[in-house]
């Protein structure tokens, strides 16, 4: 305890000293641990289901980037013949309108279809009630709903009555039955469960071809792993495909652990911003190394005493590295409290809709991660100093005095070797801060081939047992359109099923002459059914024939517009309007249809870029095609508040229960689907700009003490006739030389950098000679005002007071 005073007495001396070194540290650390709490909350906390680790997610797929959900009798048959599951549950995702609570507006809420041992797979029990019974999981059962711990405190304020209320859904009734625990919330922030085993007769959910959005959550057999269920799914999906051909050939199931499904795709991202925050870490380790050791040189007389009276240079070592352990500890707490003051800009960087990304905490994981770091960089930046100050001459030392004392050849090197690190890390960390900053900029300028800007978006789902026609569909968007065009300030207004960035719908088709297809040779398109002014509301131009008008019935034969996409690709140098294609869009008793051309429209973006490769779309008149889940497009220039709410009084005067949700100015859309490259971008671009900053004080500290150290070298010099010009071209050579070594490493850390970045970046390639140029100059405008300072201080020497303080 009266070392640890000491240690804290001799801080406490040196206030300047102290307060550099801490509070570089303390920026080392708090970045570390601010970007290990994200990797902590997203990566690393387990799911809070008992055995997570067993639980996988399964789907189908026809090859790399092209998977998609689970035909329902591809499920019944992988659930009869696999070994590796206890059990195999299917979901589909979805959401309902909520009414008749009284004092509650009509809300919408996020609900699935689960078949009854689903929960069984999470392993969570009911806290108030039961789930479902086998009798209740089966075609013609009793509509019952078990709701979230969420709902129940939101909706019902935590009644325990609330098992055997009724409530209505989708203006259906159904019987709560259970309360699930805080913690079951899957799949994806889910509020009600329903039984999708009620609904299994459907016809399109029995068609083979068909795959509704389903998918299957499964629980591995003790002892069997990963792999061995790939390997058994594999097998499966081998027998379908030779048992039907038509449907089955080249499909294959995906198995893929439920925290890897949920966050897998963020993985690269967060790996990558912890190893650039290392780099930080590693340069400010370097920078104190480096002044731990010129304070240590400055201390040798201290020491020399010490040894004369019977210190051993262990003795000197445990003292000086004691010191480096209390800068440690408070640079370490210090940057606790920086991680925490960040962790609000964190979260609201972070990519919308994955909840784990809000769960951001400083718990025990992360206080002891912060502890560690803090010890290792002890060891780090406090080891190599007390080394080197322990192997000082001490008899030299008391003769010289602590000023006057040189420095062996070995301690120049390795300072300079310490600031060659730190510039080669800055180097690479720049380097990849340009690149994703352009990766960045270039997707914010990417065409989307609509104006999102001064475009209102907002959705309706209407309750399919109220409007189970194409007529009463049909009033309800006239009625829609008509009133919201009437709002002051609004433009034009349409209304579409999937438009762009809310949700999608794919289908297949054939060209008329080629013949309809077997199901998995089928092409392949978005779908997209619209009604109203669609294309100029949302700024797309017609490039070739007509768009739907109010000759386009239920009753006239089926017509389509296209995307200039799929004229591109399925009819290269030729007039498509007036050609006829199949396309099932979407009506029960239709199915396929052959449907006419009748004009081409600009492409437009539908989905994120990260989500899956653009199809080209096809476009339904909704007076043709049948949809329920509706999504609201208005051009106006009123405020989105006010919009808003006049859009939500709207539908409420056609229809009181029915909620108006997800409402937002598009362009919020549009940013939304930059969150990981915007949380890149920025954490880069801080880590780079710190690491620029800290290397160039480690420059200027390192050329400051050396050129205090040849002090007696410059006044002879000096004495000797040197002009002052070769005085600070040696200093100034000094530091160039060090720049030119760093950046040697430098370009070879920042390739093997930019080629493992390649798969996050969008439309930037791993070497970009105009980032790597920009890089170079910026360096070297460090590196010159780094050592200018010193070089001119240096040429300043008087050769009379240099020569006499010696």
């Amino acid at each position: 305890m009266n070392k640890l005073r000491l240690a804290l007495r001799q801080l406490i001396k040196n206030p300047a000293f102290s307060s550099v070194a801490i509070l570089t540290l303390a920026l080392g650390i708090g970045a570390n641990t601010a970007i290990f709490s994200i990797v902590n909350a997203v990566l690393l906390r387990p799911l809070p289901y008992p055995d997570a680790d067993r639980i996988m997610v399964l789907n189908e797929s026809s090859g790399p980037g092209q998977n998609y959900s689970v035909a329902l009798p591809d499920y019944f048959d992988w659930q009869h013949d696999n070994i590796v599951f206890e059990h195999l549950a299917a979901t589909h995702k979805e959401s309902r309108n909520l009414s008749g609570i009284p004092g509650r507006e009509p809300e919408r809420i996020s609900c699935a279809s689960v078949t009854r041992n689903f929960f069984n797979i999470v392993g969570l029990s009911p806290k108030l009630g039961r789930t479902f019974s086998e009798e209740e999981d089966k075609v013609g059962a009793p509509p019952v709903v078990v709701i979230s711990d969420r709902f129940w405190q939101r909706a019902f304020n935590r009644d325990r009555e609330v098992i055997g209320r009724s409530i209505n859904l989708h203006d259906q009734n159904f019987t709560v039955i259970g309360v699930m625990p805080p913690q079951m919330t899957s799949p994806q922030d889910t509020d009600a469960w329903f039984s999708i085993m009620r609904r299994s007769n459907n016809p399109a959910w029995m068609d083979r071809s068909h795959h509704p959005m389903i998918y299957v959550w499964g629980k591995l057999k003790r002892g069997v792993t990963v792999d061995q269920a790939r390997t058994e799914m594999k097998g499966i999906a081998a027998r379908l495909e030779k048992t039907y051909p038509d449907t089955n050939g080249k499909v294959y199931a995906v198995v893929t652990p439920l925290l890897e499904n949920l966050v897998g795709k963020y993985r690269t991202n967060l790996t990558l911003l912890l190893g650039a925050v290392g780099l930080v870490l590693l340069i400010a380790c370097a920078n104190l190394a480096n002044l731990f050791a010129a304070r240590g040189a400055a201390r040798a007389r201290e020491f020399a005493v010490h040894a004369a009276v019977g210190a051993t240079r262990g003795q000197i070592i445990r003292k000086l590295l004691l010191e480096s352990f209390v800068i440690a500890l408070l640079g370490g707490a210090l940057g606790f409290f920086i991680a925490v003051w960040l962790r609000d800009a964190l979260i609201a960087l972070g990519p919308e809709g994955v909840s784990r990304f809000r769960q951001i905490s400083f718990d025990l994981p992360v206080l002891g991660f912060t502890f560690l770091i803090a010890s290792l960089t002890t060891i780090v930046f406090g080891l190599w100093p007390a080394w080197q100050t322990s192997r000082s001459d001490f008899q030299l030392a008391l003769k010289a005095g602590s000023a006057g004392s040189g420095d062996p050849p070995s301690a120049r090197r390795a300072r300079d070797w310490f600031v060659i690190s730190e510039i080669a890390l800055t180097l690479t960390l720049l380097v990849a801060a340009g690149l994703v900053l352009k990766s960045f900029s270039r997707m914010q300028s990417l065409q989307l081939g609509y104006e999102p800007r001064a475009l209102f978006t907002a959705r309706v789902e209407l309750p399919w047992k109220t409007y189970s026609n194409r007529e009463k569909i049909g009033t309800f968007t006239k009625a829609l359109l008509d009133k919201v065009r009437a709002l002051p300030g609004v433009q034009n207004a349409a209304i579409s099923s999937n438009g762009p960035l809310m949700g999608g719908w794919q289908t297949g088709f054939w060209r008329e002459e080629n013949g309809r297809p077997q199901p998995s040779d089928m092409l392949n398109s978005d779908l997209e059914v619209v009604v109203g002014d669609y294309f100029s509301t949302l700024k797309v131009p017609l490039l070739r024939g007509r768009t739907f008008n109010e000759r386009d019935t239920k009753d006239s034969p089926r017509v389509i517009v296209i995307d200039q996409a799929m004229v591109e690709q399925y009819f290269p140098g030729e007039n498509p309007i007036g050609k006829r294609i199949g396309v099932d869009a979407g009506n029960d008793e239709e199915g396929w249809v052959m449907s006419e051309i009748i004009g081409v429209v600009a492409r437009m973006r539908f989905h994120a870029i990260d989500e899956m490769a653009p199809l080209p779309v096809i476009y339904c008149s909704m007076a043709q095609a049948q949809r329920t889940s509706l999504g609201l497009f208005v051009r106006s220039n009123m405020g989105a508040a006010s919009l808003s709410k006049s859009i939500r009084d709207v539908v409420n005067s056609i229809g009181p229960s029915q909620p108006v949700f997800d409402a937002r100015p598009m362009i919020d859309r549009v940013q939304e689907t930059w969150g990981t490259q915007r949380l890149l971008s920025f954490l880069f671009s801080i880590f780079a700009g710190l690491a620029l900053l800290l290397a160039t004080i480690g420059l200027y500290g390192l050329l400051a003490y050396t050129t205090l150290k040849r002090v007696r070298e410059i006044g002879i010099r000096l004495a000797l006739g040197a002009q002052p010009s070769q005085i600070r071209a040696l200093v100034l050579s000094h530091g160039m030389q060090l720049l030119l070594i760093g950046s040697i490493f430098g370009l070879l850390s920042a390739f093997v950098l930019s080629r493992a970045m390649q798969s996050v970046l969008f439309e930037v390639k791993a070497v970009d000679p105009k980032i790597y140029l920009g890089v170079g100059l910026l360096l070297f405008a460090a590196t010159l005002l780094a050592s200018w300072i010193p070089a001119r201080r240096a040429s300043r020497v008087d050769p009379i007071v240099a020569l006499r303080t010696e």
